[in-house]
This record gives structure tokens, sequence and C-alpha cells, in this order.
């Protein structure tokens, strides 16, 4: 099993390449990733509890793969980035969309 690594923001963006596409429906597990979620210290994350994986998308040179995963903070996903080529989880991120996207209070929302 990998161990957690919480992804500085640099790291988390060189993980893109556009276009990224929603894999969702089609994407299958390179690896487990509730093994790795398992062992996250949500407290230390900052976060009350997790929900379901919302969505997969994976980036244009199919490097990795991005799980998003619903959590308890409004407008905030814990994404596993998951390493396609080494079949492996290369770590984790949390993504607020509040900040990332500039959105006040009065427009958040659990997700």
């Amino acid at each position: 099993m990998t161990m957690p690594r919480r992804l500085q923001e640099d790291e988390f963006k060189a993980c893109f390449a556009e276009p990224m596409t929603n894999v969702t429906a089609a994407a299958e597990a390179a690896v487990d990733i509730w093994s790795y979620v398992d062992v996250l210290d949500l407290d230390e994350i900052g976060l009350p509890y997790l929900t379901e994986v919302h969505n997969v998308y994976r980036d244009a040179q199919n490097r990795f793969d991005q799980v998003l995963i619903g959590t308890g903070r409004f407008n905030a996903l814990l994404v596993i980035v998951v390493d396609l080529r080494r079949s492996t989880v290369f770590g984790h991120f949390l993504l607020d969309l509040g900040k990332e996207y500039g959105l006040s209070s009065g427009h958040l929302r659990p997700v």
C-alpha cells in the first residue's frame, strides 16, 4: 500500500494535461483507492467525513486519473490522484472549490 502523501498545489496542477476527460462511466479502477483513503487522517486534512466518488477525470496524456470524492465540507472535494503508468496512488489534494473559483459563502453547497 502507498503511504498517504498530501500533494502541494504545484504537484497537483502538474497532474493536469488538457483536455481532462470525464471517464467516470467507463473507467476501470487501476488501483484500490479505498485502502489509501482508509489510512488518511481526516482531522489533519480538515474534513469531518467522506461520501462517495463523484467523478473520475483522466488527463489528455493518460498519465493520471483524478478521483473526486465528496466530503462533509461545503464545496470541498478530496481528490485522489492515481498514477496510471505505475498503477499506484500518487497522492491526495483537498480541492476547495470556493477558493479555486472565487465563490462566496452564499454560493457554497455541500458536495
